[in-house]
């Protein structure tokens, strides 16, 4: 079947076709127009090759398939979102990596795109619970001395950052943190200037 197509191609002569310049004529040849002429002849050349390429290719494909030598490629579904669904994710604002997986988790399970999911009971619920479950576990102190100390405070605040190193979102109170583990690391000061 490809030996016909291939048979079928007209030959692509070979010769440049230059005019002939006897001795002491001038030369009056173009050669721009004959450099134009040769590069579209190159050209039409690389295309019906490419295209006598891809039908060869396609023919051996089909022959290996209908032999049963090779299977038809069929596409991996993993159920892992791609980045594309996570971009997605994170402009809906479901950026925790446990909501994540909970969305992947029925994403599997049921074929469902990620808006489906976005939108049914059972996973509208579950990310709900799992935002009280982190800010209860947010606003819970640590185990530390100072664990009842008032909010905001700055001894709470540093201790808070030794345990988790996390500084706090207030521009203020992050800096009086950062001031005041700098100075208590400083034993050229007075006690009470720590």
């Amino acid at each position: 079947m490809a030996d016909e197509n291939i048979e079928a191609v007209e030959p692509v002569e070979e010769s440049l076709d230059l005019p002939t310049v006897e001795e002491g004529e001038d030369d009056t040849t173009d050669y721009k127009a004959e450099a134009l002429k040769l590069r579209d002849k190159a050209i039409a050349q690389r295309e019906r090759t490419k295209a006598l390429k891809k039908e060869l290719s396609d023919t051996k494909r089909a022959v290996e398939i209908a032999a049963g030598l090779k299977k038809e490629p069929t596409p991996v579904k993993t159920g892992d979102l791609d980045e594309t669904q996570l971009d997605y994710l994170d402009l809906k604002g479901v950026s925790d990596a446990e909501d994540v997986k909970v969305i992947e988790d029925i994403v599997k399970k049921t074929g469902q795109t990620v808006r489906q999911a976005l939108k049914d009971d059972y996973v509208i619920a579950k990310l709900e619970a799992n935002k009280a479950k982190r800010d209860v576990k947010g606003a819970t102190p640590s185990s530390t001395k100072r664990a009842g100390g008032q909010v905001g405070d700055i001894a709470s605040a540093a201790a808070r950052f030794k345990d988790t190193g996390v500084l706090p979102d207030d521009k203020a109170l992050a800096d009086a943190v950062v001031d005041s583990l700098t100075k208590a690391g400083n034993d050229r000061l007075p006690p009470w200037q720590r």
